[in-house]
């Protein structure tokens, strides 16, 4: 069993690195320009459409398996540089914080944020997705992400630069250690899918954490008010793809 599930995980992990998604054509996540939309944008855009692993998805697994330890190295913590895209709120970070899969070493590029989430677990959406974006020197594709439950006041957000500038403060003062944004890294879903921006390219990895984070309504529709609409491309069919749990 443990060597189906092992061959299983390597065929799910040995994909094509993926491009980055392209601003040539303009794209939104409403009208004529929306997600039902993309694939007859741009030629480029045509995985969109026509992708038979897309993503975001309802995460319900497929197999229980003993999956691989996710190991998480954000050694070199450092101040957030955040950027609205047009798209999402992006909090760039500094070189040197990796995530250890199977052997394989990506970095952390980027994290942004959706609202309401982009995956679903059985069904339930949550008010709030973050996508820790990692990359290894093939250009393969490494994505963590993290649910929101709306709950107790979360600290570690306070120390995101928009909470920073809310209260007048540098928003690059005191860097952030990117560890604390991290829940239980054991249990976790794990499948192949796409971008879940245009060009929507596929042989993206996919981690989703099971453990949401627990973040104050009041912080969770901060995000969402800095962006000012939904931003979570609707859920993608499954078809024959195996999700890991």
């Amino acid at each position: 069993m443990k060597r189906m599930v092992f061959l299983i995980v390597m065929m799910l992990f040995s994909s094509a690195g993926v491009l980055a998604a392209s601003e040539d054509a303009h794209w939104d996540y409403d009208g004529q320009e929306g997600p039902e939309h993309w694939g007859t944008l741009a030629e480029k855009f045509d995985m969109c459409i026509k992708g038979e692993n897309q993503s975001p998805i309802d995460l319900v697994a497929d197999l229980d398996a003993d999956l691989p330890e996710l190991v998480f190295e954000y050694n070199n913590p450092g101040s957030l540089v955040e950027e609205n895209t047009g798209h999402a709120i992006q909090e760039n970070v500094k070189p040197g914080n990796y995530v250890i899969f199977m052997g394989k070493r990506f970095e952390l590029k980027q994290f942004h944020f959706h609202s309401p989430s982009e995956h679903t677990v059985n069904g339930k959406t949550f008010p709030m997705e973050v996508h820790l974006v990692h990359q290894n020197d093939e250009s393969d594709y490494f994505v963590v992400g993290l649910l929101f439950k709306a709950g107790s006041h979360n600290k570690i957000m306070d120390q995101l630069p928009s909470f920073k500038k809310s209260r007048g403060e540098d928003p690059l003062s005191n860097p952030i250690d990117y560890n604390d944004l991290i829940t239980e890294s054991n249990d976790y879903f794990l499948y192949n899918g796409s971008l879940t921006t245009p060009p929507c390219t596929e042989g993206v990895r996919w981690i989703v954490l099971k453990q949401p984070i627990i973040a104050s309504s009041e912080q969770i529709q901060h995000y969402h008010d800095l962006l000012g609409f939904d931003n979570n491309r609707p859920i993608q069919p499954h078809n024959s793809r195996i999700i890991l749990e």
